[in-house]
């Protein structure tokens, strides 16, 4: 039947609608959830593959709609047998409208200006996501349904209570192994992207995305819903998999959906825990580093993107079930709008005139929410929470995509943040003073909305030009001294005995430990054995054969040389003080027999008074107070209820030669980076020094702590400061090129 389209640019929903007949689509898909306690049902639309949630008054008036009728008759028949009131009118006929937009029902009309208005939204959406969607390209490859039908039965025991308690026996033993190990599990950290690892991860990362995205079919595809495509994001040109397994959400059972959700998480794991396994057994030092380089991606990416909530990935719809709140970001979003409105303006919760419709576009599902729908308590400070959360956090992720993205293409990353920072502030900016200054809906606060604008648009950004920032520089530090020895190990060996003990004061030259190594001390003496035979080989032929005097005589140093090496390794068993002071701290005696490596530390003696020591960058020089006896506060572990006071001593370039104390680099739980190849710092750092006004508070036993100090700031506005941080970020991303 062809209807010819009533375009009403003006009318009500009511005028352009009642009376109208409309079409039943009658190849829905229904199925009935619980969410929160409350029913919901679910309609999943199998030609858009698309999922609608309708609550339980929504979808009683959706069913007894009679498509024989027109619509008035039908609000009449449910006024008429008390399933509406009549008061309800306007709520039902923009019900009716979004049932229509929502393709659960069809109407002959178009109403134009609500069609010219989201087509106007839709292309400014679209301009604006240009830039990042050639970053972020999506590529549909396949229709896999088919496919995943044939093989689902070949991954179905994957699925079955027997090897799902296999692999949570396999998972706690690789936990145990990964905590009982954690020093050496996470001592390659530090060079994970060097340049060696790099084709691999990335290698690692393609695969572990599609099994994982196969994760998420397969438990959609057993369960007995239907995967309608498959395809390939780009992201700054490193492919990831990407399936439609949206319609696990039609499923009744929230088990089922919360396995689909958290499939490729699950198939990712069963990568990663053999992978735990080959780590800590493997005796190739090439299988050993792939399989821990493994284990950190299908672990470190999926707790950093895959399970975290605030990310429309896995785990903000696991939390979304969990909590029972569909549309989580978009109700948190819609009641801290409402909050604020609220606070600054005096205004009540907004009129709705209907049904309100938020989409939650990663999942590709409709949510169709009963107005007047009370929020519990419970679900408002989730609300709350989230919603401030996830603000923050989608600040923060926009710049970090960019500085990531400006590490491999400077100038397209920085153009990101600086278009993302524009059209945010401008349009944001806009789109306030035009909602307090023009909007109806403050029309009767309109005085208090311009005092409003006038402090958020005018009065707040100029302040930000004067306000110091208060937080000083927070820096770890450790406890230190004068003059610190560290002794490692130069020669490897097994202990033999230590003769002193931490506190001992010593002289320079004392023995402090004596190491064993039975084939150096072979070496050596097979060395002197040698060249005392040259030796007497050269007196023979000195005076007989001048020729092989000669080939002697290069023997003769070249054994020179190599005693020389075997006394000086043989002497290095010997560890002993190069200068006087007090041992802080050595190689046990209980560890008799334990094998020290070369660089392994074995002593470490010190002298003078006690100093706290940190190392700052440029940046964080350039805003301190560095004038001495600048007054320093620090607190130190087990006593962080009390905060103690140092002077600032000294400040001066820490030379590449400068020994950094291990708990100060990353690998030892610091923040200084260190290049994998050199084990230098990755960037200039300065050493400064502070003196604590009550030495009593720190042992020598605390020698090589790590503490926290706070050294207080040089005047700097919130805008210079940010102006500064951008400023070095430019510049370090220019200067690495």
């Amino acid at each position: 039947m062809n209807v010819a389209a009533v375009t009403c640019p003006t009318r009500s929903p009511e005028d352009a609608m009642k009376d109208l007949t409309f079409v039943l689509r009658s190849d829905l898909h229904v199925s009935r959830q619980v969410h929160q306690g409350q029913p919901v049902y679910v309609v999943h639309d199998p030609v858009s593959f698309k999922t609608h949630r309708l609550p339980l008054s929504n979808y009683q008036l959706f069913v007894r709609l009679d498509p024989s009728k027109k619509l008035d008759e039908n609000f009449d028949s449910m006024v008429r047998q008390n399933h509406l009131k009549r008061s309800d009118r306007d709520s039902f006929f923009q019900l009716i409208m979004q049932l229509q937009q929502l393709n659960l029902l069809v109407l002959p009309v178009a109403n134009g200006s609500r069609l010219h208005e989201q087509f106007l939204k839709q292309t400014k959406t679209r301009r604006r996501s240009k830039l990042l969607g050639a970053l972020f390209m999506t590529i549909p490859l396949a229709r896999p349904d088919e496919f995943l039908t044939r093989t689902a039965f070949r991954m179905r025991w994957m699925f079955t209570q027997g090897f799902l308690a296999a692999w949570a026996i396999a998972g706690l033993c690789a936990l145990w192994l990964i905590v009982s190990r954690f020093e050496e599990f996470t001592q390659p950290f530090n060079g994970l992207l060097a340049t060696d690892n790099l084709p691999f991860l990335w290698a690692a990362f393609v695969v572990l995305k599609v099994w994982h995205e196969l994760g998420h079919a397969y438990a959609c595809k057993i369960y007995g819903g239907a995967v309608p495509e498959m395809g390939m994001i780009l992201i700054a040109g490193t492919p990831a998999a990407y399936v439609d397994a949206t319609a696990a959400w039609s499923f009744p059972e929230r088990w089922k959906r919360l396995v689909v959700m958290a499939g490729g998480m699950y198939f990712e794991s069963i990568v990663a825990i053999p992978a735990v396994f080959v780590w800590a057994f493997a005796t190739s030092p090439l299988l050993t580093s792939c399989a821990w380089q493994l284990v950190m991606m299908a672990s470190l990416i999926t707790l950093l993107f895959n399970a975290n909530p605030l990310m429309k990935y896995d785990g903000y719809f696991i939390a979304s079930e969990l909590v029972g709140i569909q549309n989580l970001r978009g109700r948190a979003d819609q009641y801290l709008k409402a909050w604020m409105k609220r606070v600054f303006l005096g205004l009540k919760s907004a009129k709705s005139a209907g049904p309100e419709v938020s989409r939650a576009e990663s999942a590709k599902e409709d949510s169709v929410r009963a107005v007047g729908a009370g929020t519990s308590s419970g679900t408002t400070l989730i609300l709350a929470g989230y919603g401030i959360a996830a603000a923050i956090y989608r600040t923060l992720l926009i710049f970090g995509i960019a500085a990531m993205i400006a590490t491999r293409f400077p100038m397209i990353g920085l153009a990101l943040a600086a278009f993302h920072l524009v059209s945010t502030l401008g349009s944001s900016g806009l789109s306030l003073g035009k909602y307090l200054l023009t909007s109806s809906e403050t029309a009767n606060v309109r005085g208090r909305a311009r005092l409003v604008a006038v402090l958020a648009l005018v009065i707040v950004p100029l302040l930000s030009f004067v306000v110091p920032v208060p937080f000083g520089v927070v820096a770890q530090g450790v406890v230190a001294a004068e003059s610190e020895y560290f002794l490692n190990a130069e020669t490897p060996g097994t202990l033999l005995q230590s003769l002193v003990n931490p506190g001992d004061t010593v002289n320079s030259g004392a023995l402090l430990a004596q190491l064993r190594n039975p084939e150096i001390s072979e070496q050596a003496q097979l060395s002197r054995a040698e060249l005392q035979e040259a030796l007497l080989q050269w007196e023979v032929s000195r005076s007989t054969d001048i020729s092989k005097s000669t080939e002697l005589e290069a023997r003769i140093t070249e054994l020179k040389h190599r005693l020389l090496e075997s006394q000086r390794q043989a002497s290095a068993l010997s560890i002993t003080a190069p200068a006087g002071g007090r041992v802080a701290r050595v190689v046990p005696s209980s560890q008799k027999g334990r094998y020290i490596n070369v660089g392994d530390q074995t002593a470490v003696v010190v002298d003078g008074r006690t100093l706290l020591r940190t190392w700052l960058n440029e940046d964080e020089l350039g805003i301190i107070q560095r004038k001495p006896g600048t007054e320093i506060h620090f607190r130190i572990p087990g006593r962080s209820e009390t905060t103690f006071v140092g002077r600032l001593v000294s400040i001066e370039p820490a030379a590449e030669s400068t020994a950094l104390h291990d708990a100060m680099t990353f690998s030892g739980g610091g923040t200084i980076l260190l290049d994998p190849k050199t084990g230098l710092p990755l960037e200039p750092l300065f050493q400064v020094d502070i003196s604590p006004s009550n030495e009593t508070v720190l042992q020598l036993a605390d020698h090589g702590m790590r503490l926290s100090l706070q050294i207080p700031r040089r005047y700097e506005s919130f805008a210079a400061w940010g102006l500064r941080r951008v400023m070095r970020f430019v510049q370090k991303t220019l200067l690495a090129r």
